[in-house]
């Protein structure tokens, strides 16, 4: 019967197989030699329950091997367990028996038996060695403990041991060489299975008798990876044909008939549907050997199913591109083309296939064109891949293509195939020429462009020019007016009519004056010509300055300026920074209304308080810091300054709609516009203001809402502590801005 078990290997199975035979034989010859012994010995001590007793415990093993796995698993120790057992038995019975000459023979034959039926089992020396040690120890305690269970032995002592002990010489040496031919045997087969399950197929090996009985011995475990079917040997014939479709199964069994019949080399490609459900593509291929009585396949079944796909696909991308392609000899005969290039020339395989292209239809676009052909495929034949644009003749008439000849070689690098290409160009052609001349038109009006925007840079400039020199000349009398009617008012009493109107005159003047000064600062600024020279400023002292200038204005309009500073130094020019400061408090001040609060803060604020605000959620209410200070300032360079010194301007005046904040900064703009304006000034404070702080690597930024007031945000480039120190010492740059004009929006 053969075992059937995929948890064990084919050598614990062939062995499992073998140890139940030798069971079975062994439990046959202790009850058949029991009558034997008893003509032989009538009155010899052989008690039948004993040899009953051993005999059931080899067939007891045999018939647990085919119910329980464990057993299976262990089999060839069990029967060597049943050996020692068998062994010890028979070496009492001979013992009981005084070593009679027929004991002591059927002893020395048991012993070899037993020694050959473990050493069969056995996997290293050790086991045959103790049994060996273990029979031979017994015969000797029989033989010494002898006389005391009867008279004398009718054996001669040194006789039985001798020949043990020579058995166990024999038996020793047989079984090391064959240990010796098994693991050799074993490295083989191991060395076989790893190449064969290292390929990337199946690997398997099929036999067909002369009696007609056909087979596989050995199929590699790769087969339940690629057909989903077990790898077992038997039966896989008949597993893999009930997976192929009808048709084709009939065609495979009459291939390997006839491969078979003829010992030839067999092949097959086929569709196989796994177990899973999927279908695949397999292609099996084998060599015969001739042996005796039968013929030996050795073959390998392969996963197909990617080759195949990627064969549809070339075929469909082969006959439905839009290029003409074509397969030709290295000669330049036609072997393939495709559809495309037989319909655009209303041509049928037949009338280009077997001739040289340059005789085809498509090539007769002139002689120099069918020369410079032929020179282009002999150069393909000496492996250069080569390409150029060439007319192509169609049905009505040629085309501008781009044409190439790739060359296509074998493995010694020889070429075996020329694959011609040509796609129409005519299309790229034409807008290659409109591409031209597009660019054309663009660098045109680029050029145009760039004139006008130098144009434009130039009257920007000019003007700018022109303001601060018209501002120059018209402050210089008006200085003098300024001064002339301070004067009078001097002179004069302060009822008579003379002081009050040189009281209008140095009023209006004053208020000329600031005006020319705005627009002097934001021509220069715009021009460039501001001359700002960064320094280390105390951003604090400034804006306490400006809060004790404005307390005059504040007091008379009834708005209370309250200050909040703290330490911040800026790296900035000293004279922009104070506009800055002056000009976010004069325009607070202007539009808080009577009663209303006017808060002037400054603070230091370090690189990582500023990437911690960088990183916060905008619109969070957190008090005075929320709002625009919720980003992170940038010097020029676009990186973030070591520290910033923040000064903030908050009131409670009318404040703005949020979505005319962008156009507060513009020039000449302001809350309120045209002839019914409320507010006297020029519009240019935050402006002016807004460059300055651009142009020393700062930012203004503004939160407001509609009748809640406004807050403003000035942020410039911090300086170090130690640069603070020094600035007492440092000439103050740009004092000229300290009178810019106060009112905005």
């Amino acid at each position: 019967m053969r075992l059937k078990d995929d948890r064990l290997s084919d050598r614990a199975k062939f062995q499992v197989q073998m140890h139940r035979l030798l069971s079975l034989l062994g439990a046959a010859l202790i009850l058949g030699f029991a009558p034997l012994y008893a003509l032989a010995g009538p009155s010899g001590t052989d008690p039948l329950w004993a040899r009953f007793g051993v005999a059931g415990l080899l067939v007891g093993i045999f018939a647990a091997s085919y119910f329980s796995f464990w057993i299976r698993a262990r089999f060839v120790a069990c029967v060597q367990g049943a050996a020692y057992v068998t062994m010890g038995w028979f070496a009492s019975i001979a013992t009981l028996n005084q070593f009679s000459v027929d004991y002591a023979t059927g002893l020395l034959l048991v012993y070899v038996m037993l020694a050959a039926v473990v050493g069969f089992g056995a996997r290293s020396m050790s086991r045959v060695l103790w049994f060996l040690a273990y029979g031979f120890l017994l015969t000797a305690a029989g033989l010494a403990t002898g006389p005391l269970v009867g008279p004398s032995s009718s054996a001669s002592a040194p006789v039985l041991l001798g020949s043990m002990g020579t058995v166990a010489a024999v038996e020793g040496t047989l079984t090391r060489g064959w240990l010796r031919i098994q693991e050799r045997i074993r490295e083989q087969e191991s060395r076989f299975r790893g190449l064969a399950n290292s390929l990337p197929g199946a690997v398997f090996q099929f036999y067909a008798r002369e009696d007609g009985s056909v087979g596989h011995r050995f199929v590699s475990e790769h087969t339940e990876e690629i057909l989903g079917i077990s790898s077992d040997p038997d039966g896989f014939l008949e597993r893999c044909l009930s997976r192929v479709p009808e048709g084709r199964r009939r065609e495979m069994e009459r291939s390997i008939r006839e491969a078979v019949e003829t010992e030839s080399r067999w092949e097959f490609e086929t569709p196989f549907d796994r177990p899973s459900g999927d279908r695949i593509w397999a292609y099996g291929a084998s060599v015969p050997e001739r042996r005796e009585n039968e013929t030996v396949f050795n073959g390998v079944i392969l996963d197909i199913t990617g080759r195949k796909r990627r064969e549809r696909r070339l075929s469909a991308i082969f006959n439905q591109t839009y290029q003409f392609t074509g397969l030709m000899k290295p000669d330049g005969t036609v072997i393939e083309v495709n559809d495309t290039a037989l319909q655009f020339g209303d041509l049928t395989r037949e009338e280009v296939t077997g001739k040289p292209l340059w005789e085809t239809h498509w090539a007769q676009t002139g002689e120099e064109s069918k020369k410079r052909l032929k020179e282009a495929i002999q150069r393909a034949a000496e492996g250069e891949l080569v390409r150029y644009e060439r007319p192509v003749r169609g049905r009505e008439g040629a085309l501008d293509a781009d044409f190439s000849i790739r060359p296509v070689t074998d493995e010694e690098g020889d070429v075996t195939l020329l694959i011609p290409e040509a796609r129409d160009i005519t299309e790229l052609k034409e807008r290659e020429r409109k591409l031209r001349e597009a660019k054309e038109e663009a660098e045109k009006a680029r050029r145009e462009a760039e004139e006008a925007k130098e144009e434009a840079e130039s009257a920007s400039r000019a003007k700018s020019a022109m303001l601060a020199n018209m501002s120059h000349e018209i402050r210089t009398p008006l200085t003098s007016v300024i001064g002339f009617a301070e004067a009078i008012g001097e002179e004069t009493s302060e009822e008579a009519p003379a002081s009050r109107f040189a009281g209008l005159i140095q009023k209006s003047g004053k208020r000329l004056l600031r005006t020319l000064d705005g627009v002097l600062n934001l021509s220069k600024l715009e021009a460039g010509r501001a001359g700002l020279t960064p320094g280390p400023v105390d951003l604090e002292a400034q804006a306490r300055e400006a809060a004790r200038e404005a307390s005059a204005k504040a007091e008379k309009k009834g708005v209370d300026v309250r200050l909040e500073t703290g330490p911040a130094r800026a790296r900035a020019d000293e004279g922009a920074a104070e506009i800055i400061v002056q000009n976010l408090l004069s325009n607070a001040i202007k539009y808080t209304e009577e009663g209303g609060t006017v808060w002037v803060r400054t603070r230091q604020k370090s690189r990582i308080q500023q990437e911690k605000s960088a990183g916060a959620e905008a619109g969070t209410e957190a008090g005075p810091e929320a709002g625009p200070e919720s980003g992170s300032e940038q010097t020029k360079d676009g990186r973030a300054p070591a520290s910033a010194a923040v000064l903030e301007v908050e009131d409670t005046g009318i404040g703005m709609e949020p979505e005319e904040v962008e156009a507060m900064f513009e020039p000449f703009r302001q809350e309120s516009e045209g002839l019914s304006r409320e507010y006297e000034g020029t519009g240019l404070g935050l402006t002016v203001a807004q460059r300055a702080a651009e142009q020393m690597g700062g930012s203004i930024e503004v939160d407001t809402e509609k009748g809640e007031g406004s807050r403003f945000v000035a942020r410039l480039p911090g300086a170090d502590p130690e640069a603070g120190q020094d600035k007492a010492g440092q000439d103050k740059a740009g004092q000229d801005k300290a009178g810019q004009s106060r009112e905005d929006r």
